[in-house]
C-alpha cells in the first residue's frame, strides 16, 4: 500500500508526529513511573503498539499475501538489514520509560532531536542507505544549526545541565535517525507502509523482551497493573508515528523528515512541562526565544531541496 502525498502535506504531517514522539515520551515516562519498571513500560507500550498494528493483516488478504511474500523473502531478495528499524525504535522507547521521568520531556527531546540532526545530516548528504543524495546547502546547515541552538535555549539548559544521562537518548536519537532511512527503504521494498511499521514493532518487541528477560527475568505484577488507561496509549502512538514516518521519508527526505519532528517534539514537549510537567521546569524569556529559532531553523532546512 504505497502512499503518495503533496510535499506541504507531507512536512505537516511530520511535525504532528514529531509532536507524537512527545506525547509518546510523556505517556510511556508516566506508565514506568506507575509500574515503578522503566523496561516492562516500554515492553508494554511496544507489545500493544504491535497488536494493534497487527489488526489490519487481519482485515486485508492483499496485505496478509504481501506480508507472506515479503516473509518468504527474508534473506533473498529482502535483506536482513532492512527489518532492523525497529531495534532503534524499542531503544528509544526504553529511554522514554527509563530516562525521561529522570529529566523531564524537555530536556529528553533536545537530546533526542540532536541526535536525530546528526543522524539526518549523515543519512541525506551522503545518501545512505539507498536514499537519495540530497546537497546541503549552505542555508540548510546554517537552518539546522539554528534550530539546534533554539533548542538549547527552549530548554533553558547551562553548561551544568550536561550529564551522563544525556548521552542515552542522544544514541536513542541518532538511531532514530536511521530507522526512518531503515523504515522508508523496507517500505519501499515490500511495497506497504503497513509491513514495514509492523516489522518495525516485531523486532522492536523482540529486542525489549530480550532485554527485560536477561535483566530482570519475569516482571513481578503482584501489585496489580496501573487503571489509568491513558498510560497505553503509547504504542498507539507510536504506531502512527511510524507510519507518518514511513510514508513520508522517501519523498522529502531523512533531513527535512528530521527537522520537522525537531519543530513538533520541542513545541509539544514545551506545551506539556509547563502544563503537567514531571519534573520542575523553569522556563524563562529564552525558552520563548528558543522555541521561535527552532519554527526559523526548521523551516529554512525544509524549504530549501
Amino acid at each position: 500500500m504505497q502512499l503518495t502525498t503533496p510535499r506541504p502535506l507531507a512536512i505537516s504531517l511530520s511535525v504532528i508526529a514529531g509532536a507524537l514522539i512527545a506525547v509518546q515520551s510523556r505517556v510511556n515516562g508516566e506508565l514506568a513511573i506507575a509500574l515503578q519498571d522503566g523496561l516492562f513500560a516500554a515492553l508494554v507500550s511496544f507489545g500493544i503498539g504491535t497488536v494493534l498494528v497487527a489488526i489490519p493483516f487481519f482485515i486485508s488478504r492483499s496485505e496478509r499475501s504481501k506480508l507472506l511474500v515479503s516473509t518468504k523473502a527474508l534473506g533473498r531478495q529482502l535483506p536482513i538489514w532492512m527489518t532492523l528499524g525497529g531495534f532503534f525504535g524499542g531503544f528509544f522507547v526504553m529511554m522514554q520509560g527509563l530516562v525521561a521521568p529522570v529529566i523531564g520531556v524537555t530536556l529528553f527531546t533536545l537530546a533526542i532531536v540532536s541526535g536525530q540532526a546528526a543522524a539526518a545530516l549523515m543519512v541525506d548528504s551522503f545518501g545512505m542507505l539507498g536514499l537519495a543524495k540530497r546537497k546541503l546547502s549552505l542555508a540548510r546547515l546554517a537552518g539546522a544549526g539554528i534550530a539546534i541552538i533554539g533548542l538549547v535555549l527552549s530548554s533553558g539548559l547551562g553548561i551544568q545541565a550536561v550529564s551522563g544521562l544525556i548521552v542515552l537518548p542522544f544514541l536513542a536519537g541518532f538511531g532514530s535517525g536511521f530507522q526512518q532511512a531503515i523504515n522508508g527503504r523496507l517500505a519501499t521494498k515490500t511495497d506497504s507502509v503497513l509491513i514495514s511499521t509492523f516489522i518495525n514493532f516485531v523486532t522492536g518487541t523482540a529486542l525489549i523482551a530480550v532485554v527485560v528477560l536477561a535483566f530482570e527475568g519475569v516482571p513481578d505484577l503482584s501489585n496489580g497493573w496501573p487503571t489509568n488507561p491513558v498510560l497505553y496509549l503509547g504504542g498507539l502512538v507510536g504506531g502512527i508515528f511510524i507510519f507518518i514516518q514511513v510514508m513520508v521519508v522517501r519523498q522529502i527526505g531523512v533531513l527535512a523528515l528530521g527537522l520537522s519532528l525537531l519543530l513538533g517534539q520541542v513545541v509539544a514537549s514545551l506545551v506539556l512541562d509547563l502544563v503537567a510537567p514531571i519534573t520542575e521546569s523553569n522556563f524563562g524569556p529564552l525558552t520563548y526565544l528558543g522555541a521561535v529559532l527552532v519554527v526559523f531553523g526548521a523551516s529554512m532546512v525544509v524549504i530549501k531541496r
